[in-house]
């Protein structure tokens, strides 16, 4: 009994091994800087400690039941994604980076393939197509018979999520970041999508065989309460940024609109 019970819980330990490379990475970086005399925002190293707790939860918290599935998969594909975005992780890299390693992940940032990745309609695809196939056809009974399977899901949930949030509201420089009229678009689209979703669970009650149909019925509701929740955050950071940003820009025009201004001239010299 007691081999049988260490072979079963071993699985479900490993995704504690990524989650700690991320958080060791962040904090090395940290440190790193610190020892050079450069202060770290700690607002960043606070969201990036949320974010990587809220993996963790995410993947090592067991999900009896669909409603703590639904749960779980909100927690990765949004909360933790929007968590790390705010963190700056591509920021810190170049800060701590030799000059080499600088010049190869600047390299890859502005790389063809990533560049396409970071458009919104490709954003959006992965975002939203990934939920709909996971929910909505046989991929989620496939996905819990098969554990290797279910950790590729998760895995792109956490990628796709971390994605739509980057380009949204990330503090990392982001080559042909929407504007704000493009970002609020996206993120209107993204949240009519996750409403739809909610709503064809709820009424069909899909995925089929998930439970009972009032645990289906939940789940779809937390999906759709919970979504509301992270969409309104990733609103309320948007507006923020830019109007702290419009607020810079206001104050550099001043700046320069003093400088420019001519220098009244003195009272004449008396002979």
């Amino acid at each position: 009994m007691h081999g049988t019970h260490d072979v079963a819980a071993a699985p479900a330990l490993w995704p504690a091994l990524p989650v700690a490379a991320v958080a060791l990475l962040h904090l090395a970086g940290v440190v790193r800087l610190h020892r050079r005399g450069v202060r770290w925002p700690l607002a960043r190293s606070l969201a990036a400690g949320a974010g990587v707790a809220t993996l963790a939860a995410a993947l090592l918290l067991p999900r009896a039941g669909f409603v703590a599935h639904v749960a779980g998969h909100l927690l990765l594909a949004m909360v933790a994604p929007l968590l790390l975005a705010l963190a700056a992780p591509v920021t810190l890299a170049l800060r701590v980076l030799p000059a080499t390693g600088r010049r190869r992940l600047l390299g890859v940032l502005r790389s063809g393939p990533v560049r396409l990745l970071t458009r919104a309609p490709v954003v959006l695809a992965l975002e939203l197509g990934g939920m709909y196939a996971f929910y909505l056809t046989d991929l989620f009974a496939l996905a819990h018979a098969h554990p290797a399977l279910m950790a590729l899901v998760d895995l792109h949930m956490v990628l796709a999520g971390l994605l739509l949030s980057v380009v949204l509201v990330g503090r990392d420089p982001l080559p042909h970041r929407p504007g704000l009229v493009g970002s609020l678009l996206t993120l209107l689209v993204a949240a009519a999508g996750h409403d739809v979703l909610a709503k064809v669970m709820y009424a069909r009650l899909l995925p089929a065989h998930a439970g009972s149909p009032d645990e289906i019925r939940l789940g779809a509701q937390v999906m759709y309460y919970g979504g509301t929740v992270v969409e309104v955050a990733l609103a309320v950071v948007l507006m923020a940024a830019w109007y702290a940003r419009t607020g810079r820009e206001m104050a550099r025009e001043r700046r320069r609109a003093v400088s420019a201004a001519p220098v009244p001239a003195g009272p004449p010299a008396r002979g």
